[in-house]
């Protein structure tokens, strides 16, 4: 589940990556309910691009399975959510892994 209240910097991250994702849209609508797909036309070949967009900006790594599983914005929050370090998901914290 994802973390209640303010946005934090990872999340914030996360929604930076999707806007340059999807850079052709005008002022795309971005909460967690959008779906990738219908939403923002991304095909899974786009969602793997996000997916390495978000892991050299957060310096986490995510399989191509549990990326094949993101279909809106919350699943791609709760995957980044799950691999960061807990100390990451205090408000305000942005915490890289050390490679």
């Amino acid at each position: 589940m994802i973390a209640a209240g303010p946005t934090q910097a990872w999340q914030e991250q996360v929604y930076t990556q999707v806007r340059k994702q999807v850079w052709y849209l005008r002022h795309p609508v971005l909460t967690p309910a959008t779906h990738l797909q219908h939403d923002l036309q991304l095909d899974l070949l786009e969602r793997m691009q996000l997916g390495i967009r978000l892991e050299y900006s957060l310096k986490l790594e995510f399989t191509d399975t549990e990326i094949g599983q993101w279909h809106t914005l919350a699943d791609v929050l709760a995957c980044v959510q799950r691999h960061l370090p807990e100390e990451a998901t205090q408000p305000g914290v942005l915490v890289a892994r050390q490679p």
